[in-house]
């Protein structure tokens, strides 16, 4: 079986036990064979198959490693708590059984591996455009009956646009884009850190949300929207981080799309971990084979929810 978000869960066991062990170490570990790294890279990102005998090991070394954490802090040995079958767990529900597993560790800890998580599920524009190039991406924000005016929000700009559920739309275009493309996928990521709360204290569906995706933006003067029209932010509190992807080239779509046909709608957790890893690749491509193929653009926002108004916190 394939687990196309191992690395997600991964990355957050790092960080919680503060592993020393490199990536290639335990791969080579793992698969005893000079190739370990490599295969242990792909294993992550789904690329191969998880064979019960490597599941077991890698449950084992995890189990080891969360144990000494535990024996440190506690005293005594505690009850292993990954069976391999829980490889296959949702991401946040694998999360939150390791931070359960591990209840003494520092605070920084559980904040960086949060942090971790968040950077894994999301992309940030490489080299954002300035002001005054292009593309960008736009955050609208307009009240009921009158605009507020865009804000553009570049790498390193003034802090993002904030919303209050209830009282504000919102709209999402890019601007500076000469021609159109052949689709666009837009995903949301909401970080719920502003509320006191972390990634694993959700579900999945409250922190991954989906345009119905690809889709063709429907081009307005020099703008693409992304939406058809402004629409009422979710009474969902937080920072949410904006990945959009536009895509040129026929190859390159389906080379990106996870799901067997290309129909437009909200990608599961599975789909969106190999989305993601799969844009990552074409956006990071030494190569140049993807050069022009994929455009990838990213914002952030935060909803603020009034007292009595919290519907989904």
């Amino acid at each position: 079986m394939r687990i196309p978000n191992l690395y997600l869960k991964w990355h957050v066991f790092r960080e919680l036990v503060d592993l020393v062990d490199t990536d290639k170490d335990v791969g080579l570990h793992l698969f005893r064979s000079e190739g370990g790294a490599e295969a242990f890279a792909k294993l992550l990102r789904g690329d191969i198959a998880c064979p019960s005998d490597i599941a077991d090991s890698l449950t084992a070394y995890m189990n080891r490693r969360m144990g000494a954490q535990s024996a440190r802090t506690a005293g005594e040995e505690v009850r292993p708590p990954l069976s391999p079958s829980d490889l296959a767990l949702p991401t946040l529900t694998f999360a939150g059984r390791l931070v359960e597993a591990l209840p003494d560790i520092p605070e920084a800890r559980r904040t960086r591996a949060h942090e971790a998580l968040l950077r894994d599920m999301t992309l940030a524009a490489p080299g954002q455009a300035a002001a005054g190039t292009a593309p960008r991406l736009v955050v609208e924000r307009t009240s009921m009956n009158r605009t507020f005016g865009s804000t553009v929000l570049p790498s390193g700009g003034e802090g993002p646009l904030v919303f209050t559920a209830g009282q504000h739309k919102g709209q999402l275009a890019v601007i500076g884009v000469p021609r159109d493309p052949l689709a666009a996928y837009v995903m949301f990521t909401r970080d719920p850190a502003l509320t006191g709360r972390l990634l694993w204290d959700l579900v999945w569906g409250e922190t991954v949300l989906w345009l119905p995706s690809p889709f063709r933006p429907k081009r307005i003067g020099e703008r693409l929207a992304l939406l058809e029209r402004a629409e009422p932010v979710n009474a969902m509190p937080g920072r949410f981080h904006v990945t959009t992807a536009l895509v040129w080239q026929e190859e390159a779509l389906q080379a990106l799309e996870p799901r067997p046909a290309t129909h437009p709608g909200a990608l599961d957790e599975a789909e969106t971990a190999l989305f993601l890893t799969r844009l990552r690749r074409m956006a990071e491509d030494k190569r140049k084979k993807w050069n022009g193929a994929v455009q990838v653009l990213s914002a952030e926002y935060v909803v603020e929810v009034p007292p009595g108004n919290e519907a989904r916190q």
